[in-house]
């Protein structure tokens, strides 16, 4: 009863969403035109993406899911480094197709996570979304994110309200891959050298896979795969694979 009241109101909130951003596509917005930006073209998109995140001073959140302009997914979004070093708080919901779609998508979010970023992840992103001190977003000018080549900034506004309601809800469903305060450095044996197949494990780990998909992944015994991951496990000093994964990454192994 509860998944089902939450989707639904999700649901009302990308619907009311939609309606807004139609709104102020057609020019029938009752506000200024200064409320919203249009920004056309991918380089032109990435680069105003960029300064937005640079010109952030406290916070900034992302929802985080396919399509991207980058090929490569969101392991290319280096600017966000500089953004933890400066003491930003970045926060990041993860479309679990992320994960599973983009190339080196996994290793790159913890990498994000081991610099300080929030994580966390869930089934079902309703739409692409950035937001920068809670005063300005940043949205595909198509909601239903078929083009990215273009998007819309949207200062404050009635609009900008429902972008980050329907952020709130969704990080309060979102399950996390890690939170506040500093990371758990682990106890990596500083002798052991990972094979590749060892980093592949536990990027597969990290997303979430079970050990029977990771053995069919991998084209391994259920056995063998159990007995690695044990393995790996106890040479990172971890209690949890998510932990695995994040202990490997401080070690430089992903």
């Amino acid at each position: 009863m509860l998944v089902r009241r939450q989707e639904s109101e999700l649901e009302r909130i990308r619907a009311l969403a939609t309606a807004w951003v139609a709104d102020f596509r057609a020019g029938r917005s009752t506000g200024p035109t200064e409320l919203i930006e249009v920004v056309v073209g991918a380089d032109a998109v990435l680069s105003r993406f960029d300064q937005l995140q640079r010109a952030a001073t406290e916070e900034v959140q992302v929802l985080d899911t396919p399509p991207y302009i980058r090929a490569e997914g969101p392991d290319t979004n280096d600017v966000e480094f500089e953004v933890l070093a400066r003491g930003v708080t970045c926060r990041a919901i993860y479309d679990r197709a992320a994960l599973e779609q983009a190339p080196n998508a996994v290793s790159a979010i913890l990498r994000y996570v081991a610099a300080g970023e929030q994580a966390r992840v869930t089934s079902e992103l309703p739409l692409k979304l950035a937001t920068f001190d809670r005063r300005t977003a940043f949205i595909p000018q198509s909601i239903d994110q078929g083009d990215i080549a273009s998007a819309i900034v949207v200062h404050p506004c009635s609009l900008l309200d429902v972008l980050l309601l329907v952020f709130d809800r969704l990080w309060q469903q979102a399950t996390p891959l890690s939170g506040p305060g500093p990371l758990p450095v682990g106890d990596a044996d500083p002798t052991f050298e990972p094979t590749e197949n060892d980093r592949r494990v536990l990027v597969l780990l990290a997303s979430g896979m079970k050990d029977q998909a990771i053995a069919r992944h991998l084209d391994w015994s259920y056995r063998t795969t159990r007995r690695r991951i044990a393995t790996l496990m106890a040479v990172l000093g971890a209690e949890t694979r998510f932990q695995a994964g994040l202990h490997a990454a401080r070690a430089g192994w992903l």
